[in-house]
Parts: C-alpha cells; structure tokens; sequence
C-alpha cells in the first residue's frame, strides 16, 4: 500500500484548497459588488418612482377637490340666479312701477325653487 498523504502531496492539496476559496470568496465579493452597484445605479429610478406616485396621489386629491367644488358652484349657481332674478324684477318694478308681472313670475320660481329643493 502506497502512501499517498505525502508533505508534497499535502501542500498541493491545501494549495487547492486554498486557491478555491480564494476563487470562490472572489466571486461572491465581485457578486456583492455588482449588486451593491445596481442599487445605487437604481436609486434615483426609486427616488423618481416614489415622487411620482406621490405626485398622483396628490393629482387624485386636487381633481376630486375641483369635482367637489364644481359640483358646489352649479349649487350656488342657481341660487344665485334666483337671487339674480329676483333683484332684477324688483328694480324693474322700482324703475317701470307696474312690474308687477314679473314680481309674480319671480315669486313663482322661488317658490318653485324652494319646493323643489
């Protein structure tokens, strides 16, 4: 039976060994490397994308505040254009003195308006 586990044997076995961990500690610091780089190459797409959804966020707030206030001034609107009318009759019958037509007629849509509402 040969020995095999010679000094010379041994060192180039535990030169193997060494220069494998060495290779493999290699590729995973480059792999490490590689990542750490992609996530600093990516933060300011991250950075962007997060001031973008909150720029729509902000959008979708604004656009459902516009719709509310829309809604709001068709409201006030025709109030006002009932008080409008109203006013207008009576400085017509003011000016003319016998307006009493549209004082009815403008009494007549308040009434309405008011039922209605």
């Amino acid at each position: 039976m040969q020995n095999y586990l010679t000094m010379n044997n041994f060192e180039l076995a535990l030169v193997i060994l060494l220069a494998i961990c060495w290779a493999l500690s290699m590729i995973l610091n480059a792999r490490s490397g590689l990542r750490k780089a992609r996530e600093e190459n990516m933060q300011p797409v991250t950075d962007l994308q997060q001031r973008v959804n909150t720029l729509q966020t902000q959008l979708q707030s604004m656009e459902s505040r516009l719709l509310e206030m829309e809604r709001r001034s068709d409201i006030y609107g025709d109030k006002m254009t009932l008080v409008l009318r109203s006013q207008l009759s009576i400085l017509s019958h003011l000016v003319n003195g016998n307006s009493v037509d549209k004082l009815r007629q403008s009494l007549q849509e308040i009434n309405e308006y008011l039922v209605n509402r």
